[in-house]
């Protein structure tokens, strides 16, 4: 047994497994899980990302005598299984459903993307020539407003110089609350500051990193001190389990392509360092079920950046750059509904 044979048409995704002729296997499902043992068969570890209408891939482990594969189902679809000989094989077929229609749409649904500007009142953020809470709750009002102009409905964590909650676990919490499937995508708007003379621009999706330079980051942004200590390592345990969950992994690589745009059009619209895409356990976007990432505009404290930061007319590019990329990947077709 290698991989199955995979094929997608006509509201169908089809699996064929090759049999050898004394092989036995049984099939379970729970969820949008379809679990098939097979025994009397080599010994496989294997995983596939398919992410076609029907399928979010499946994944492979050995298994006492044989191997178990566990194909993870999209929501609304349904399968069957036929055994066929000559040669032998096992045929899975996973279907939408078709008995509940949707109803009429006028036209495709409004996209809605969620600003994050982080910290705010008890919390200032990063200190230098800006304020990292007040430049990037402007830059953020400002993306708004060139996305509600293209039709795009804009949700904010915070309109204000305020905090969420007092307590920055809930805060952090309840920000992360908002990255939920009723949304389309989630951006965590933050600002750099470093002991030395960095600047640039970075784009985080979620994952794990064993970079200490972005562990410490994660640290900070997470809190600081032993709070954030804390709060990165529950973030690392949940990057750990993801990369065993093929809907998360879906998402992620999501994540990534929406890092990647958003970098790219930042970068065009101010010339400024790109710094690169790269994955931190940020507590705030741990459990995003929508792409997320987290972009980290600047550094307040570089002597010519951080006085940039202060313009209206940085901050305005800033913000083209940020509404651009977000519109590439909407227009891209890559957000999930």
């Amino acid at each position: 047994m290698a991989q199955p044979r995979v094929g997608s048409e006509n509201g169908l995704t089809r699996l064929v497994f090759s049999l050898p002729n004394t092989a036995k296997f049984s099939l379970s499902r729970q969820g949008n899980e379809l679990s098939i043992r097979f025994q009397g068969t080599p010994s496989r570890s294997l995983r596939a990302l398919l992410n076609t209408p029907q399928v979010v891939g499946y994944r492979a482990t050995p298994n006492p005598g044989g191997t178990v594969y566990v194909v993870t189902l999209k929501p609304g679809t349904n399968h069957r299984t036929m055994e066929l000989a000559d040669p032998r094989r096992l045929v899975l077929e996973v279907r939408s459903n078709t008995g509940v229609q949707p109803r009429p749409r006028a036209g495709p649904p409004t996209p809605v993307v969620v600003l994050d500007p982080g910290h705010g009142g008890v919390d200032p953020g990063a200190i230098g020539f800006v304020r990292e809470e007040e430049v990037v709750l402007d830059v953020a009002l400002r993306t708004k407003r060139l996305l509600e102009a293209r039709g795009i409905r804009v949700l904010l964590t915070r309109s204000t110089d305020q905090h969420l909650s007092a307590d920055k676990v809930a805060d952090l919490g309840l920000r992360a609350a908002m990255a939920d499937s009723k949304r389309t995508l989630f951006v965590s708007i933050h600002a750099n500051a470093s002991g030395r003379a960095a600047q640039g621009i970075e784009v985080y999706y979620f994952g794990e990193t064993i970079d200490q330079r972005l562990l410490s980051k994660a640290i900070l942004e997470n809190g600081g001190g032993s709070l954030g200590q804390r709060l990165t390592q529950e973030a690392r345990s949940v990057a750990q389990r993801l990369m065993r969950d093929l809907l998360a992994q879906a998402n992620l690589k999501f994540s990534e392509q929406l890092a990647l745009k958003t970098l790219q059009a930042m970068v065009r619209e101010t010339g400024a360092v790109s710094r690169g895409v790269q994955t931190a356990p940020f507590y705030v976007i741990r459990n995003a079920r929508i792409p997320a990432i987290l972009v980290e505009i600047g550094f307040v404290n570089h002597p010519t950046e951080g006085k940039r930061l202060a313009t209206s007319t940085y901050r305005d590019q800033l913000a083209r750059g940020l509404a651009g990329g977000i519109v590439a990947f909407l227009n891209n077709g890559n957000a999930q509904r």
